[in-house]
């Protein structure tokens, strides 16, 4: 049979948060949870630490509404020590909270959508696309297939505006595509044949550029005729927000699922539409 579990040694104290030996408590510390050295602190003081052992567990287990309540409370709490490490653990707890509290007011008056890679289709084919969508909240959707033969390639339908305003609702809340900067990467990782050379012989003629000289060199591949030198994006989606912001977001090196399914839903509808004419 598997050995039981020993339970630790002593006793914990709530207070300091540790397990210490029953020499450390007093008889009324005992029953309390609270070594001697914790019962010298003062109340305020005492208090203070079993809130903050109380708050450190929290990111790690279930919390009921009541304790997602307190834990909420804290973090307008008047001691500096406290809401510091209930906001901390709030997010660690709940990392969208503040995005889907935004969120909960954010809509988009109109989108216009970019796309020019590959995507696969319902077969699982890999499909090349070069199309431009514009939407807004009037319902009116704009197509430009750059595929298509010129007399084929511009369409567009209207769509009730109730029908449009949930088709812009579900761009920002489920595929959320005002944060798509924030949570998309768009590195690439470029192999450097010099990586496993020791720094000192890295450079020619023995020169090593001051920190100075590498920032100048990072300043310059951010610079707008940096940007102008990857060429074309894969894809841009550009937001006009009922918070006044308007992002644009591009992509020069990878196509996310996010963009993918939002070409689909914009693609179904002039699908649906010819459908429809037949």
């Amino acid at each position: 049979m598997p050995k039981k579990k020993q339970k630790p040694h002593g006793h914990y104290c709530k207070v300091c948060g540790e397990h210490k030996a029953n020499e450390k408590f007093s008889g009324k510390g005992h029953a309390a949870h609270i070594c001697k050295s914790c019962m010298k602190l003062t109340p305020a003081e005492r208090s203070k630490e079993m809130t903050l052992r109380k708050i450190e567990n929290m990111p790690f287990r279930y919390l009921s509404e009541s304790e997602i309540k307190w834990l909420r409370s804290k973090m307008n709490d008047k001691n500096e020590e406290i809401w510091d490490a209930a906001s901390e653990a709030h997010q660690v707890k709940f990392p969208n909270y503040e995005r889907n509290v935004m969120k909960k007011g954010l809509t988009a008056f109109s989108l216009d959508f970019f796309i020019h890679g590959e995507v696969w289709n319902e077969y699982g084919d890999e499909i090349p696309v070069h199309v431009c969508f514009t939407l807004d909240k009037s319902g009116l959707v704009h197509c430009i297939d750059y595929e298509q033969s010129e007399q084929k390639s511009e369409r567009a339908i209207q769509l009730e505006p109730k029908e449009a305003k949930k088709l812009l609702k579900y761009v920002v809340h489920e595929l959320n595509a005002p944060f798509w900067n924030e949570d998309l990467s768009d590195a690439v990782y470029e192999f450097d044949p010099h990586l496993d050379i020791l720094s000192e012989y890295r450079y020619s003629e023995g020169y090593i550029p001051d920190l100075e000289d590498r920032e100048d060199d990072l300043d310059d591949e951010d610079s707008p005729e940096k940007e102008q030198e990857q060429g074309e994006p894969i894809c841009t989606l550009s937001l006009e927000l009922n918070n006044g912001e308007n992002p644009e977001i591009k992509f020069y090196n990878q196509l996310h699922d996010e963009p993918k399914e939002l070409y689909w839903q914009l693609q179904e509808l002039f699908e649906e539409d010819m459908s429809e004419e037949l």
